[in-house]
């Protein structure tokens, strides 16, 4: 799954901060996805840091909080890593579901920061 980051106009920063809302409300209301065990704490934790990163952006009107940016990049390679984790197996589809739409804000937030 590629994230299709608007391109450059006077449009694209509205697009991204819409895009990335109607994502959080795809992932928001659900509990926490079945994950593998070994690895629950680590993708729990970076589900917490994305949803400060998420939260403050959209309440902001698309305005990072104070170093969000930098949590952002940090978490990029945990998140591309717990999509390939998760697509191993069947058992964790909706665990893939929740972690590919983290990515994609994750980008998106970024792409509106370039």
């Amino acid at each position: 799954m590629t994230t299709l980051i608007p391109p450059p106009g006077p449009d694209r920063h509205r697009a991204i901060v819409s895009e990335v809302a109607l994502l959080w409300a795809a992932h928001h209301p659900g509990p926490f996805p079945d994950v593998p065990f070994d690895h629950r704490h680590d993708l729990a934790y970076l589900d917490f840091n994305m949803a400060g990163c998420v939260t403050t952006y959209l309440s902001n009107d698309g305005v990072p909080g104070p170093g969000a940016v930098e949590v952002l990049r940090d978490c990029l390679p945990e998140l591309r890593a717990a999509v390939a984790l998760l697509a191993r197996s069947a058992d964790y589809r909706e665990g893939l579901r929740v972690f590919r739409g983290l990515l994609a804000m994750a980008e998106l937030i970024l792409a509106d920061e370039a």
